[in-house]
């Protein structure tokens, strides 16, 4: 039968305390070999200091006659940041955060010192100086009946091949609302400052200006302009509504009966480059739902998935991505008051860039509805990050 070989003993990367350090010049001072001390002598995890560890603390003692055992300040890896740049960071936050979207990427756009450093390192920076990155409003919940259909929905997609979920698309409308005054454009200006923002953990300067989100009726101000999306394979496609004299049109079953007819077919092949059908996911308003509209999406190639549970934008994928060119949006708006004429050649021109420059995100967006069903399923029908 082979021996079994002895298990060497891990390397131990424990400290000599001030304790230990006398100790060792004291016994030195005894007359006691180096060998023996470093058997005498025990670091604060309780291992025997190394010979070289022993060697050191003499050496040290002996050219500086005045050390006591304690270690100075410039021991240990020293700091990425030095005070007076951690000042500048400081700095930049309170002074920018109420005019742009601060962020540790836009830190490193400004302050190119921080350029060398990763995102972590800046992080820890803020947080070292009671900064967090904490949300200006929360989201609303699901309602409980509504659990058991997202549920079962997630427990679907699980089963379904991915060859399958790549030939889903998304649905839905949203608004855009125009300030008609230079206060509601403040207020909206303010928006696309973002909804965190870096301030005090404590809460201290909760209430100052520049911490202060917008009016919690921003979105609901102006004058309205609707439009409907259609957002597949990483492209969103897009239809304004009309106006009715100063009103805009709403969604109905005949306008959407027509869109369906006259814009889907055209927006499902240029979203996937071919003729083969796809399968919607729409929410669940009245009008969408209607006999001769369920109809006219499969003449188009657009057979709706029944089983998509209600009170669920977040397994909606357009949705998120609503979010990403409102943001986009507010990014890019004028200082002065646009006309809904502006705003929709604006809105054409960021549509188009975003088609082309941020088509990986909103494929992946598109395709990733296992990770939104496993999500709905640990949080146990609960609403998710998407």
């Amino acid at each position: 039968m082979p021996l079994k070989r002895k298990r060497q003993a891990e390397p131990s990367f424990a400290r000599l305390d001030v304790w230990a350090r006398g100790e060792i010049w004291g016994l030195h001072s005894a007359g006691i070999k180096r060998e023996e001390i470093c058997t005498r002598v025990v670091k604060v995890d309780g291992t025997p200091p190394s010979l070289n560890a022993v060697d050191m603390v003499i050496a040290h003692k002996a050219d500086n006659p005045q050390w006591r055992g304690a270690v100075g300040q410039s021991s240990g890896r020293p700091q990425s940041l030095s005070e007076a740049q951690k000042k500048l960071v400081l700095g930049l936050v309170f002074e920018e955060r109420g005019r742009a979207k601060v962020t540790v990427k836009y830190c490193k756009q400004m302050l190119r010192f921080l350029r060398k450093l990763s995102r972590k390192t800046v992080e820890r920076a803020l947080e070292e100086a009671g900064l967090a990155w904490l949300r200006r409003r929360t989201k609303r919940l699901v309602p409980r009946d509504a659990k058991p259909g997202r549920i079962a929905y997630s427990n679907w997609v699980l089963k379904r091949h991915q060859g399958t979920l790549d030939r889903f698309a998304y649905t839905d409308g949203t608004t855009f609302y125009l300030a008609r005054g230079l206060s509601e454009h403040e207020d909206k200006q303010r928006a696309a400052l973002g909804t965190h923002v870096w301030r005090m953990s404590n809460g201290k300067d909760g209430l100052w200006e520049e911490n202060v989100g917008p009016s919690l009726y921003a979105k609901a101000q102006g004058t309205p302009v609707k439009i409907w999306g259609f957002f597949a394979n990483g492209r969103l496609e897009y239809y304004v509504l009309p106006k009715d004299g100063a009103r805009t049109t709403n969604m109905n079953g005949d306008r959407y009966e027509w869109l369906v007819a006259n814009k889907f077919p055209m927006w499902r092949r240029a979203c996937f480059e071919d003729d083969g059908p796809v399968h919607l996911v729409q929410d669940h308003e009245k009008c969408l739902w209607q006999e001769r509209n369920l109809l006219a999406l499969r003449r188009a190639g657009c057979p709706v998935v029944a089983c998509y549970p209600k009170q669920s934008p977040d397994l909606n994928a357009i949705e998120g991505w609503w979010k990403v060119l409102r943001d986009r949006l507010d990014l890019t708006a004028p200082e002065e008051i646009e006309s809904r004429e502006e705003f929709v050649t604006r809105l054409r021109r960021t549509v188009a860039w975003l088609n082309i420059n941020d088509w990986e995100h909103a494929v992946a967006l598109a395709r990733n509805q296992k990770v939104r069903a496993r999500a709905v399923l640990h949080q146990e029908g609960a609403r998710t990050k998407w």
